[in-house]
């Protein structure tokens, strides 16, 4: 069984920063601590009166490692009965090595709230701007208009350790500049959250990782937007065995509590119609960053996937030269027909590849025929499909040794 239990919040002078705490009894992690972290002027933000962050953040590894979870203390009641009924079995529909566990807790109640703020997550990408840009710049409710921005570190910067806290650290500081613009509070949270966690869980447990850092800022939040990237099209037609893409429409929901409305936004655009509204707006080619390349840098690499993807939007739509401050176009186009040919060759099966070429046929940008494609990256492909079948193989006879019960 894993034990949850002594929520308090500690101040650490050195640091200048408030933490929440939890001592955490588990069989399989070298550490007894659980930690969520603000700079010390968000302290009061953090909530300390109920365990709901905590219960989410156990549950992926109770799941994993078929552990009973104990909570010594109080859970809101709707997300309790959200996680016993639905969250579990969601997560079990999509990765089936996870085992469904009894949740154990002392009672219910809700947090005690100092503020009604609506907030979400800001990274500079394009669903995330898309979000600022409807519910900040055009919205007119103050109910729902954003007035707060928040940068977790639970995993999106390369899993945990201080190359991931290095990563996490650049990109909010390569940031701030741009929010002190808007003259929106922009809130760092930091967490160890990944001495519990396997590397490979950011991706499996992505969903839950970004609840956890949701739950953590309750007492503050009325409402959190999560920024989504797939359309609503595209969710029905294209994310048939795409475990995220389902399960961040149904658990992003489910996370929320009796004080807390978790909302999923950009569900009404394609990621295409998404960058030509955000041309309108001047700050979107400014701070623009995409990378998920860079080891440590914030800025875009203009190699990785990610980076390629947006140039070759930008480029459709011939607003390429307009991206210089925040990609090195000269790069881009050396790798530009080789991208493109990947692009046609996975139009049916990457989301993001088939909107690209739909636009392209919108715009009448020439794309390469498939067959050209094909034999321009042959080579690739095989080595590719060599390199894959290798990790595979390693992967499934390193899974056969462990027990699961080894320390993450």
């Amino acid at each position: 069984m894993i034990t949850v239990s002594n929520l308090t919040k500690q101040y650490n002078a050195q640091a200048s920063e408030w933490r929440i705490v939890c001592e955490i009894d588990t069989p399989f992690a070298r550490v007894n601590q659980l930690w969520f972290s603000v700079p010390e002027k968000f302290g009061n933000w953090l909530t300390d009166d109920v365990y709901d962050a905590f219960m989410i953040a156990m549950l992926f590894p109770a799941m994993y490692y078929n552990q009973d979870l104990r909570i010594i203390g109080h859970v809101s009641e709707k997300l309790y009965d959200n996680v016993t009924h639905y969250v579990q079995h969601c997560e079990n529909a999509y990765l089936p090595y996870l085992n469904k566990i009894n949740v154990i807790v002392d009672g219910f109640s809700n947090t005690e709230k100092l503020d009604h703020m609506v907030g979400t997550g800001f990274s500079a990408g394009i669903d995330a701007f898309a979000t600022l840009y409807d519910r900040y710049v055009l919205e007119q409710k103050d109910s729902y208009r954003i007035s707060a921005l928040f940068f977790f570190n639970v995993g999106s910067h390369g899993g945990g350790g201080d190359k991931a806290r290095e990563k996490f650290w650049n990109r909010y500081n390569y940031l701030l500049p741009f929010t002190e613009e808007l003259a929106l509070p922009f809130v760092p949270m930091d967490s160890n959250l990944f001495d519990f966690y396997k590397t490979e869980w950011e991706y499996d447990a992505g969903v839950l990782c970004r609840g956890i850092g949701i739950l953590v800022f309750q007492k503050v939040l009325d409402k959190y937007y999560i920024a989504y990237d797939y359309s609503f099209w595209e969710i029905v037609h294209m994310t048939a065995a795409d475990y995220a893409s389902i399960t961040d429409i149904c658990n992003n929901y489910l996370l929320g509590t009796e004080t807390l409305d978790i909302i999923v936004d950009g569900t009404q655009y394609r990621r295409s119609d998404k960058t030509i509204k955000l041309l309108e707006y001047s700050p979107f080619l400014k701070y623009l960053n995409v990378c998920v390349g860079n080891a440590a840098s914030a800025k875009n690499c203009n190699y990785c996937h990610k980076c390629k993807r947006t140039l070759l939007t930008l480029d459709i739509l011939n607003r390429l030269d307009d991206a210089q401050q925040v990609f090195d176009i000269a790069i881009f186009k050396k790798l530009r027909f080789g991208y493109k040919c990947y692009t046609v060759l996975h139009k049916k099966s990457d989301i993001y590849a088939h909107d690209n070429c739909q636009l392209a046929k919108k715009m009448n940008y020439p794309m390469p025929p498939y067959i050209l494609a094909w034999l321009y990256l042959s080579p690739t492909i095989i080595k590719g499909a060599l390199i894959k079948m290798a990790k595979f193989i390693l992967r499934r006879n390193a899974n056969q040794m462990n027990d699961r019960h080894y320390p993450v």
